[in-house]
């Protein structure tokens, strides 16, 4: 493919007329394809700013075919303020921070994903605070399990700040000595690498946008195998689904996640699909 071939790929910008259902107001926007998600079934998707009744400002979600034709339109009012705080610049820049703290920070992007037990472990509290602020960004639930700091074993917590001595007292966890520069329990992600190193490119407010829109497809696509997993008949369908629509790194994790939110879900794959 020549240069110019790719310059004119990437810049290319489609228009998307929808209708909102709830002030049923007409919008064209002007979408760049490189912003179009993956969503199931082989369709797009892309979230929007749209102005509803009394000019109030509303999330617009369109589904396109691959034709970009559009298939579903949703609203939904922005995310509350503890969320938009949660997005602040100053935490979404400190990503890059993370990056530079920890060596193979995407083993703990990707064991965050997954719902595991996450401990960072420091002499520095400072430091450590930091990092598990920057890690619930990338938690898959709405309101992240996780304590700061704390020097006793805390318990049902999933994202957690302590010395290195009390993180040993939490077994099979996955744990980042930022004092050695070590983590134990842990594998590799090539998608959690590939995930950073594409933030790190970007501004604070591009890091938050890239950032929640990614989690969101990994979490959409994990809990449309969890709903179908128990109709043996749709199951597999959906799992090839999942295979034509992501990367097998992308798929790695999305499987990881399922076992996070419902370990029962990933007997029945091992079972029948997998």
């Amino acid at each position: 493919m020549s240069k110019s071939k790719k310059e004119k790929d990437t810049t290319s910008i489609i228009d998307v007329r929808t209708m909102c259902d709830v002030c049923k107001k007409v919008d064209v926007f002007q979408i760049p394809t490189k912003e179009l998600l993956p969503h199931i079934g082989g369709l797009y998707q892309v979230s929007t700013i749209h102005h509803c009744k009394e000019d109030k400002e509303m999330v617009m979600t369109i589904v396109l075919d691959r034709n970009h034709a559009v298939r579903q339109t949703t609203v939904s009012p922005f995310v509350s303020e503890r969320e938009v705080e949660k997005w602040s610049p100053e935490k979404v820049a400190d990503i890059k921070f993370l990056v530079k703290q920890i060596r193979d920070a995407d083993r703990i992007i990707h064991a965050v994903l997954a719902g595991r037990v996450v401990v960072i472990a420091s002499t520095n509290m400072t430091f450590v605070k930091r990092i598990i602020q920057t890690l619930e960004l990338f938690s898959p639930t709405k309101y992240p399990q996780s304590i700061e700091w704390t020097t006793k074993v805390a318990k049902n917590k999933k994202i957690i700040g302590t010395t290195p001595k009390m993180a040993k007292e939490y077994k099979g966890a996955v744990i980042a000595n930022l004092d050695t520069n070590k983590i134990l329990n842990s594998k590799p992600s090539n998608y959690g690498r590939e995930f950073l190193d594409d933030l790190i490119t970007l501004e604070p407010k591009g890091m938050a946008y890239a950032a929640k829109l990614k989690i969101a497809m990994l979490v959409e696509f994990a809990k449309m195998i969890i709903e179908l997993s128990k109709e043996p008949e749709i199951g597999a369908k959906a799992i090839d689904l999942v295979k034509m629509d992501v990367s097998a790194d992308a798929l790695e994790l999305i499987l990881d996640i399922v076992h996070g939110f419902d370990p029962t879900t990933t007997e029945i794959l091992r079972e029948n699909w997998l």
